[in-house]
């Protein structure tokens, strides 16, 4: 069986979505060497694959090397500037697609949202959505909304969010209020995450991630009755939280790090880094803040609350049992 383009772009995405760049590399010279580098959609794969990797320049040198760029090609370099919130560059390159007479589509205009949303510029977002809509008369999809929801969520915006969810001409998804959910953690508004929870337990009731979000609200907001109504909803749904796992390739090795663990034989040298790490943060003046620190470094479940108590930040502690991250 021979390859062809797709075989490659597929592989590229497996790279992509590992982050695994030294095979992503080793398919790059591949593609050179079987001739198959002229092809559209596998160097916009490859655009995309260097930028999820985190080298940005590479994938803009793939970029003007090609030859007659298509809107693929445009969309991938354009999304891979937005994705590290390079607004301007994005911006720059949009000017350039449509000098060469090329039209933006739906897909252009989400990276040139999403660009904003990360660079946290919430006009030229509005902007952006607005030229799509009225000016090149292009309807907004579900995942506009749901960008144009988490760029008014990461500006603290929220009931502007949840004006701009009221106002869509169809259903809102998980997405859109996920989105809410999680700007609603990052600002502490109760009242909205609680809108936006009741609308996730319906839509997607086993979804974890969606009930620890919304226990940890209240536990920040002091509210433990609503961590216990959270965790009973959770029972009562034969609902678990699967623990959350990273991994990093080094020498061709695989690293896998869980929470808490102790299974990775470097385990004690980690942790006492990890320690060392701490300290000169304190030193050079971070103020850890509750609802967002709680990594357990020893089998003392208590460790990292302590660490800080220790330190003079004991009104920063949490009480671990009503974490459910815990």
């Amino acid at each position: 069986m021979r390859y062809d383009c797709v075989t490659v772009s597929s592989a590229l995405s497996a790279c992509a979505n590992l982050t695994a760049l030294r095979f992503g590399k080793e398919i790059h010279g591949f593609m050179i060497k079987g001739g198959i580098s002229s092809d559209h959609y596998s160097e916009s794969a490859l655009i995309d694959m260097y930028a999820k990797c985190g080298n940005v320049v590479s994938s803009r040198h793939v970029f003007d090397l090609m030859r007659g760029r298509n809107e693929v090609s445009w969309n991938s370099i354009i999304s891979a500037y937005g994705n590290y919130g390079l607004i301007e560059d994005a911006a720059n390159l949009l000017e350039e697609m449509e000098k060469e007479e090329l039209k933006p589509d739906h897909i252009t205009f989400l990276a040139m949202i999403s660009a904003c949303s990360h660079a946290g510029l919430v006009k030229e977002g509005l902007r952006y959505f607005r030229i799509m809509t009225e000016g090149c008369k292009i309807a907004a999809r579900m995942e506009h909304y749901a960008c144009m929801v988490d760029l008014l969520g990461r500006a603290g915006q929220l009931n502007e969010a949840m004006s701009f969810i009221t106002s869509m001409p169809f259903k809102p998804d998980a997405g859109i209020w996920g989105a809410l959910l999680g700007a609603c953690r990052v600002h502490g508004n109760v009242e909205l995450a609680e809108i936006a929870s009741k609308h996730l337990f319906e839509l997607d009731p086993q979804n974890s991630g969606y009930y620890v979000l919304m226990s940890n609200i209240n536990a920040v907001a002091g509210r433990w009755e609503g961590v216990l109504k959270v965790r009973s909803l959770m029972k009562k749904r034969r609902v678990q939280k699967l623990p959350g796992c990273s991994w990093i390739v080094i020498n061709g090795k695989n690293h896998m790090f869980i929470a808490a663990d102790k299974d990775h034989p470097d385990c004690a040298q980690i942790y006492s880094l990890y320690e060392t790490l701490l300290l000169d943060l304190i030193e050079a003046g971070y103020v850890p803040q509750a609802e967002v620190v709680y990594p357990p470094l020893s089998s003392n479940r208590h460790h990292v609350c302590d660490f800080f108590v220790a330190h003079g930040y004991e009104n920063e502690r949490i009480p671990i049992s009503h974490r459910l991250d815990a």
